[in-house]
């Protein structure tokens, strides 16, 4: 078994993945890999590979060649893995905010002022967080996700004791 990266649409830098027993001179022949495509080889990605080799083989749609036309190695696109983990930040921003907020109306009902305030002040960071997310020495996907501070508390656990 090998794993073959090959772009398709042709002369494009969208990178498509299979893993097979089979030569790439038949997968062209059978319409597998467009004729024309560049492609890269590697040795088949199995339960020991890497979680760097999994994640490539799982998320195609953020790699790209080194060359279009004669490509050599496969990479991360660090601009669109900026883009995907900026968008997770998000989202999951925003599912926290609407946590909190619930839980600052539980605080507000109680008369939990204080409380109420650290609420507030965890709101805060999390609506910083995307300006304070620095991906610029990421190499990789793993590289880019870890970047990312640990913001995403269970905020439930955090408050319910004191709203109790």
């Amino acid at each position: 078994m090998k794993t073959i990266f090959f772009n398709s649409p042709l002369n494009t830098p969208k990178v498509s993945v299979i893993s097979t027993t089979q030569k790439v001179s038949k997968l062209i022949s059978d319409g597998v890999i467009p004729k024309g495509a560049g492609y890269v080889e590697v040795p088949y990605i199995d339960e020991n590979s890497s979680r760097e080799d999994w994640s490539m083989v799982g998320m195609p749609e953020y790699l790209k060649f080194n060359n279009v036309k004669k490509p050599s190695r496969v990479e991360w696109d660090m601009e669109l893995v900026q883009v995907y983990i900026l968008g997770l930040i998000r989202n999951q921003r925003g599912m926290a905010l609407n946590m909190l907020d619930t839980l600052a109306m539980r605080a507000l009902t109680k008369g939990l002022n204080d409380v109420v305030t650290e609420i507030e002040a965890d709101k805060q960071k999390l609506r910083d967080l995307p300006n304070t997310v620095d991906l610029s020495r990421a190499t990789d996907y793993w590289t880019a996700y870890e970047a990312v501070p640990n913001a995403f508390i269970d905020f439930e656990a955090k408050y319910n004791p004191k709203l109790a």
